[in-house]
């Protein structure tokens, strides 16, 4: 079936309203394209239409209203993808950047291949820049109904690093020289970076000059030739690049700062040294973004020509562009895109102390580096920052005085109504009018800011147009509860308290599912007794459970939850419960049947991670599933079940091409899954895993550095290699933006 969607969101009067069928017939056929952000996840939509399904139906009265959401939009990609209609990228004379070595792999065949990964930032030492679990990239698809665009779609990241702009440039430089045949084989190495997520050991090799490896002999020329051009095929994973002269090499940090001398390391002989290499020390103030993005983020096409990560002949990615919207403020929640201009836009949070600001970005092409972030021009009003046309932003601080701690709220964008919606760490949901489309205003009147729970962090907010649902954390008799705002009222309706004294509380967003009239909540620690079987007290452990509570839409106050379902023991006050994720099935259904699916705890040890499965039948969750075990602790283990340890395993997300359905999940440490223990990513098929004996194992297994952010999937079902993708960053000190292939799922 040809599928014609006319990008809707382009076709606007001057008036700022939408054109009619008939107007967008006159206008012709133009791009549509689809945001891919957290809130993707939190809006359901139930047998998403085509326009031309639409039409067919005699639904044209509904083009122009469901075309107006760009949630809606990427509902109908996952359909697209899921059912294999989208063109593929082109791969003509293409190398496939996974095959075609000269050399054995040397990781194990069931680990994801990492296409590519960049460092988010220079920072203090060169180490700037990191994910948070549970934070997800934005990415735009320039038009769903072709082929993966090189130069139109992009992928943004917030580098949770505080801003700064790149002053006295000093790098720190290690130079050396090769005087001798160095020898080949695994012993023979050059590690590039600080041990983590940005490190690669390079390898010395009689025959291979590619990937990690870099061929020597005798020529000690052409040895520091070889090894310079590897180091510079993982500058942008490392931070690190180099140039050589005759037989000398300079290994340059890219970002300004006195980096650990234990950067640069070698283990090769008739090197200059003998195995110490020490670096010059630079100086000055490194650059770091608060924002970055990237395109060209495919292997296989012509246009795709950045600095791939070592291998292939066209490469991926590109510094879009990066900025530092304020120095010493952090970008350490999730961003949203605008719509109807092309993704032009970005919205976010960002904090320095105890004072949070809304940013709101319209970003050129071209602007920045990782390692030196541009800064754009701030506007002097908001009425400026409307007229303005790339290169500015414009900052609303709504909340100050506030302690010096991570904020939990993302924006969320009802954009029909262009009205953003974002928590603060003192309890209060803050409304924001015309942020992408009109004059952008804070509102102040009519009972807006509303104060959810006074004192305590809101998390991030969904909204279906009419209502705000937002949870909060837990105090002592207060918080913890789902709180309803009316959108135009500012009317509050709080249910009961659901989650013990002084925990982490509903810290994620809920999932409305307007079809089913259902608000999904997700907490840690549920005050209650459990079910006595998918949550079982234990002696000497506190009454939590994991839970998902399901609440109906409008719920009135003091109401309690219309149904609990129990995944697993909870008994930490520190730890978060991510959301989980509907199977295909629940979208494709007309009334919410399917499944979802969550890592929670094992019935009776919350340091058990595990796998379930939750039956729906018309938005009613059924008696859950558990399924395999993935982590390896448990508390027989000394001192492993202290309150203060944290386990915040990732949300999951789940992806159908063709066929099959996968799920993939983090964990940020004691991971024991198939193919990689400690820190690791996994994905997993669901038609094994949920056997009588629970042993189904990981298709794919990546080690994941400290852990990582929430996964944005794309392009499930295209055929060529590098297009089919997963995006994250790692979590921890230290951490890089990351592209991996899905190269499994067919």
């Amino acid at each position: 079936m040809t599928m014609r969607i006319p990008q809707v969101s382009a076709c606007i009067l001057a008036t700022g309203l939408f054109a009619t069928v008939a107007g967008l017939a006159h206008a012709g056929e133009t791009p549509i394209g689809a945001p891919q952000d957290w809130s993707s996840r939190s809006i359901i939509h139930h047998q998403p239409q085509t326009p031309d399904e639409l039409i067919a139906r005699g639904r044209s009265a509904d083009l122009n209203r469901l075309y107006r959401d760009p949630r809606y939009v990427a509902s109908v990609l996952r359909r697209v993808e899921a059912e294999g209609r989208r063109p593929a990228l082109p791969v003509t004379g293409i190398r496939n950047p996974h095959e075609d070595r000269h050399r054995p792999r040397t990781p194990a065949p069931s680990l994801v291949d990492r296409d590519w990964s960049n460092v988010l930032g220079g920072g203090t030492n060169g180490m700037g820049g990191s994910g948070i679990e549970g934070v997800y990239p934005a990415k735009y698809n320039f038009d769903i109904t072709q082929a993966p665009s090189c130069t139109g779609d992009f992928v943004v990241y917030p580098t949770n690093a505080p801003g700064a702009t790149e002053a006295n440039l000093s790098l720190e430089t290690y130079t050396s020289k090769f005087t001798g045949d160095p020898g080949q084989g695994s012993t023979q190495t050059v590690t590039i970076g600080l041990p983590g997520a940005r490190q690669v050991v390079l390898i010395s090799s009689l025959t291979d000059n590619t990937g990690k490896f870099f061929k020597t002999s005798s020529d000690n020329a052409q040895n520091a030739t070889n090894l310079a051009a590897a180091v510079n095929r993982w500058a942008s994973q490392t931070g690190f690049s180099a140039t050589s002269s005759g037989s000398d090499i300079t290994i340059t940090s890219k970002t300004n700062g006195d980096i650990a001398n234990n950067a640069i390391n070698e283990t090769l002989t008739n090197f200059a040294g003998d195995n110490n290499w020490p670096g010059k020390n630079g100086s000055g103030t490194a650059g770091q973004p608060t924002i970055i993005a990237f395109n060209q983020l495919y292997q296989g096409a012509g246009a795709c020509n950045g600095t791939w990560n070592g291998n292939g002949a066209y490469k991926a990615p590109r510094v879009m562009w990066s900025y530092n919207t304020g120095t010493g403020y952090r970008n350490e929640t999730s961003p949203v895109l605008s719509y109807q201009d092309n993704g032009k836009q970005v919205a976010f949070v960002q904090r320095n102390g105890g004072t949070l600001q809304l940013v709101l970005l319209k970003w050129a092409d071209g602007q920045g580096t990782a390692e030196a972030p541009a800064t754009p021009v701030l506007s002097a009003s908001a009425a400026a920052y409307r007229a303005c046309a790339s290169n500015c932003y414009y900052t609303f601080t709504f909340m100050t005085g506030g302690a010096d701690t991570p904020t939990w709220s993302s924006p969320f964008v009802d954009y029909p109504a262009d009205i953003l919606w974002v928590g603060d760490t003192q309890g209060k949901l803050h409304k924001f009018t015309g942020v992408f489309n009109g004059t952008p205003a804070m509102v102040t009147t009519g009972g807006f800011p509303v104060t959810v729970e006074a004192g305590l962090k809101l998390g991030s907010p969904s909204s279906d147009g009419t209502n705000v649902y937002v949870g909060s954390q837990a105090g002592t008799g207060v918080g913890g509860k789902m709180n309803r705002v009316n959108s135009s009222t500012a009317a509050l309706a709080r249910s009961i308290k659901l989650a013990n004294n002084n925990t982490i509380g509903l810290r994620e967003a809920p999932i409305i599912d307007i079809g089913t009239g259902n608000v999904y909540g997700f907490l840690f620690n549920d005050g209650t007794a459990g079910d006595g079987s998918t949550c079982v007290i234990v002696g000497g452990q506190n009454n939590a459970c994991r839970v998902i509570a399901r609440f109906a839409v409008g719920f009135a106050d003091g109401a309690a939850p219309v149904q609990r379902t129990y995944v697993g023991r909870g008994n930490n006050p520190g730890s978060t419960l991510f959301s989980g994720a509907f199977d295909d099935a629940y979208y494709t259904s007309a009334n919410g049947t399917g499944a979802m699916y969550i890592v929670g705890g094992a019935p009776n040890d919350t340091f058990v991670p595990t796998l379930w499965r939750i039956p729906l039948s018309a938005g009613a969750m059924g008696v859950p599933s558990q399924g395999p075990t993935v982590g390896s602790k448990n508390c027989s283990v000394a001192n492993y079940c202290t309150v203060t340890g944290v386990f915040n395993w990732s949300p999951v997300s789940v992806i159908k091409s063709s066929t099959a359905e996968y799920l993939y999940f983090s964990m940020d440490k004691d991971a024991s899954f198939t193919g990689c223990t400690g820190a690791c990513l996994y994905m997993v098929n669901l038609a094994g895993a949920w056997t009588t004996t629970k042993t189904a194992s990981a298709n794919l297994a990546l080690p994941a550095g400290s852990g990582t952010t929430g996964i944005v999937l794309d392009n499930v079902n295209n055929s060529a290699t590098g297009a089919r993708q997963i995006y994250f960053s790692h979590t921890g000190t230290t951490g890089n933006a990351v592209q991996a292939s899905q190269s499994a799922l067919d």
